[in-house]
């Protein structure tokens, strides 16, 4: 495993933190806009972005790529007004998915799954900041514009139960999906050559 980074990789690694972003918009978004559904986006992120995972994994076998896209998105995460929780969780995940993934040479399926889990636990650092934190989230969300109707949707939906589901539910979507991405590159993406 080459660990030197060449312009082909950075420019791969661009393009796969981008396709990682709208797999988590489209999937998450329609949840992200619901105040009573938002827990749920990181269910809903994680449901596509599997497959593209897998592939980035191949493509780029190398720990840095991961650590670059969590930089990435943390730095617009950050730039476009997102939880401070949010960007720095996809951070945090991002590199510990690529020291998980990595320990396997990006060869090894059961880890490449547990890597794209803790990659798709990112997102959940604002809500962990919401449960555990909420006075110092709610300042901080009014402050970037969101409005009060909003947190207060979300304040009367929030408990214990919503918790889990978001967490045991990311997991086993997470799995399902990175599962879905081994299959796709077992079946289509080697026939077409695009992963080896």
């Amino acid at each position: 495993m080459d660990s030197k980074f060449t312009a082909k990789d950075l420019i791969v690694t661009g393009v796969f933190t981008a396709l990682l972003f709208i797999c988590a918009g489209v999937g998450g978004g329609i949840f992200a806009i619901t105040p009573t559904l938002t827990f749920y986006y990181p269910i809903g992120a994680s449901l596509l972005a599997g497959p593209v995972f897998m592939l980035y994994l191949a493509k780029v076998p190398k720990r840095g790529a991961l650590i670059i896209s969590g930089i990435i998105m943390c730095a617009v995460g950050t730039l476009t007004g997102m939880h401070w929780g949010m960007n720095f969780g996809y951070l945090v995940c991002c590199i510990i998915a690529s020291f998980v993934a990595g320990a396997g040479h990006f060869k090894n399926k059961v880890l490449n799954i547990i890597a794209y889990i803790i990659y798709s636990i990112g997102p959940m650092g604002t809500y962990f900041v919401f449960f555990f934190m909420r006075d110092s989230w709610v300042k901080f969300m009014l402050k970037k514009g969101t409005e009060q109707e909003y947190i207060d949707k979300m304040n009367s939906v929030a408990g214990p139960a919503v918790m889990i589901i978001m967490v045991v539910g990311t997991i086993v979507v997470a799995t399902l999906s990175g599962l879905l991405g081994l299959r796709l590159m077992k079946k289509q993406f080697e026939k077409a050559g695009i992963a080896e």
